[in-house]
């Protein structure tokens, strides 16, 4: 018998923009004891429409399965298993460190290298924006450990096919 590896997924759900979708969708992943690493919904272009982007982590079984039972319920217009490798996949950070007059300038040229954003800058911090990839985000959280973070704010993936 072959064991595939788990890996990440990807998941891209179309919903019909009603009250209840999300409790629906994320009672079927709890009923089900699948793990929901990250989860986003927004609007669509469409205002009648909301798209939902869930991260799981499990073998291919586990993914076809979660499709399956997701496109059954009710208002869901489409779900799609998305590559990586063939969509952009981005997360968004919001970090608030501490800042004091000796790390100041280090804290500017860090955000400098990572092209990111500084929101506000007070007397004892600063908060950062970031919008990356995982890789990109968990490195930047790590160079800013040694500063004290305060606060991190962090979206689930976001990931749109190319």
């Amino acid at each position: 018998m072959t064991t595939t590896a788990e890996k990440e997924y990807i998941i891209s759900i179309l919903a019909k923009n009603n009250p209840g979708v999300l409790l629906r969708i994320s009672g079927l992943f709890s009923r089900r004891c699948y793990n929901i690493l990250s989860i986003v919904a927004a609007q669509t272009e469409n205002t009648e429409y909301s798209r939902i982007l869930i991260v799981v982590q499990g073998d291919d079984r586990i993914v076809r399965q979660v499709d399956k039972q997701v496109s059954k319920l009710v208002d869901i217009e489409q779900v799609d298993v998305l590559d990586p490798k063939s969509a952009v996949v981005r997360e968004h950070l919001l970090i608030k460190v501490e800042r004091t007059m000796q790390n100041s300038e280090k804290l500017v040229e860090m955000a400098n290298v990572f092209h990111a954003n500084i929101l506000s800058v007070e007397a004892n911090t600063m908060i950062l924006e970031l919008t990356g990839d995982a890789t990109t985000i968990n490195s930047f959280i790590e160079l800013y450990n040694p500063y004290h973070v305060l606060k991190i704010l962090r979206t689930g993936a976001m990931a749109m096919p190319k």
